[in-house]
């Protein structure tokens, strides 16, 4: 087994300290001390480990979640915002202070929009600042949908209010509309599901209305200007004017991914694999702009994500009135502030516990569901001695922090960092490309000798199988 740096200097320094100890007379002025060695850490490489992160929140999950190219927003009740920034990894907090009940939104760009009961509201996450702009009297919205700069929102009676120079107009059809919502933008038309199975279209450019058949699915969703609809565990395509054909397997979500059985795909590539398949089927399922990763999933538990180990933050934002406790398998955590401008006394949007998923384990299944029973066995890391515990992965990250993922000996996984604190005065000192090297600091009392006190540095080395495997 080849020897790392660190091991080799700390080595060296154990010996010195055997060395100036000794086991002669002593007296208390010549007590020995010995400083860890200065390392610099050198990333070796980098590996792609890839995996469902879970979080279970002490709260409701999110009530609503967009997603745009670089972050991903998720809103929860009482007008909680959180964003997670794709290009760092990080989250921040806001609260919609003076925003009303939130009925749907979307995002002009990446910058989050709302719909309550009276009012269109852009939020400006750089400011702080929510800009409002009142509907027209006597709309009643239900859905908000924005294509590139064009706004439109679905109203409780099939009427459209869409966002033109002077502000909203309202267009309403001849009939009397029965809306089931989904809606989408085909070129030119603004289209959206009946009750009962049919499509209502509308063309704003010539303000003309036209209606056409459809099967009666869950789902309206659309793709590079193609309209799905999902029933079920099957997918129909339109090919044609009021004519649609069986598409795939799978079950479609408004985002436009695909759920089967053999993993997520996207509607237009079926069966090309971009995400292993949750242990669970989410209520919502959706990715960032043109289907990249991370890919999110929410259902009544919480939310996971699929992504890179080291990719998302695994800790959410703290506020200024009460901080939001999150902790990866047992570890203390570091908050970030969100905008202080526009937070007051909010409540707590939630706090829970972060899962890795590792996919370089030889166990059969390693994306199995982690029970609420094994969440319960976890313990502070601070209490737990390094020879308990078997390494799982390792990711050399030179933005976010090297990461190890460990197992006790009952399974429970913990992920541990350079200069991670472990019980018996130990501590994580370097993650290399596949060891994991834990210093302990063995305090020797040598007082009954005539001598003082000092401390010898102990090393453990944990490492993964030269295959990958365990």
């Amino acid at each position: 087994m080849s020897i790392s740096k660190l091991t080799y200097t700390a080595l060296l320094a154990a010996a010195a300290v055997f060395l100036v100890s000794g086991c002669g007379e002593s007296t208390d002025d010549a007590t020995a001390t010995v400083d860890h060695p200065v390392v610099s850490i050198t990333v070796v490489s980098s590996s792609d480990v890839y995996g469902w992160i879970e979080m279970t929140l002490s709260q409701a999950p999110p009530i609503m979640a967009e997603a745009g190219e670089d972050n991903a927003w998720l809103l929860f009740e009482g007008g909680t915002l959180l964003r997670f920034s794709r290009i760092d990894g990080k989250w921040k907090a806001y609260c919609l202070e003076d925003v009303s009940t939130v009925l749907d939104f979307d995002l002009v760009g990446e910058i989050p929009a709302f719909v309550t009961e009276s009012e269109y509201v852009v939020f400006n996450y750089n400011t702080g600042e929510a800009l409002s702009e009142s509907l027209p009297e006597g709309f009643y919205p239900m859905e908000l949908k924005i294509s590139n700069t064009d706004i439109a929102i679905l109203g409780t009676d099939g009427d459209l209010a869409i966002r033109e120079e002077d502000g909203f107009t309202v267009y309403s059809a001849s009939e009397q509309l029965n809306p089931r919502g989904d809606l989408q933008r085909i070129g030119p038309d603004w289209i959206f599901s009946l009750e009962g199975g049919g499509l209502a279209l509308f063309d704003p450019s010539v303000a003309l209305w036209q209606f056409e058949d459809s099967p009666d699915g869950e789902i309206l969703a659309s793709s590079d200007n193609i309209l799905f609809i999902g029933f079920q565990d099957t997918i129909y395509v339109r090919t044609s004017q009021g004519e649609w054909n069986y598409h795939s397997d799978g079950r479609l979500y408004d985002g436009g991914l695909v759920l089967a059985e053999n993993g997520i795909s996207t509607v237009m590539s079926p069966g090309e694999i971009i995400a292993e398949a949750p242990s669970f089927e989410p209520a919502r399922l959706f990715a960032m702009r043109d289907f990249r990763e991370p890919v999110w999933a929410i259902d009544d538990l919480g939310i996971t994500v699929y992504t890179g180990m080291g990719s998302v933050e695994t800790s959410l934002p703290y506020y200024d009135t009460q901080r939001v406790s999150c902790s990866m398998a047992g570890q203390n955590t570091h908050g970030m502030q969100g905008s202080s401008e526009s937070i007051e006394d909010i409540i707590q949007a939630g706090g829970g516990t972060f899962r890795i998923y590792e996919s370089v384990s030889i166990r059969p299944d390693p994306f199995t569901e982690f029970s609420t029973e094994g969440r319960d066995a976890r313990r502070n890391l601070e209490i737990i001695s390094v020879e308990e515990f078997r390494l799982v992965g390792i990711t050399l990250d030179p933005v976010g922090g090297d990461q190890a993922m460990v197992e006790d000996a009952i399974g429970v996984p913990y992920i541990l960092y350079e200069g991670t604190i472990l019980a018996n005065n130990s501590h994580v000192a370097e993650i290399t490309s596949n060891e994991v090297i834990v210093i302990q600091d063995v305090i020797v009392d040598y007082s009954a000798r005539g001598g003082g006190e000092t401390t010898i540095p102990t090393i453990y080395s944990l490492r993964l199988h030269e295959e990958g495997g365990l």
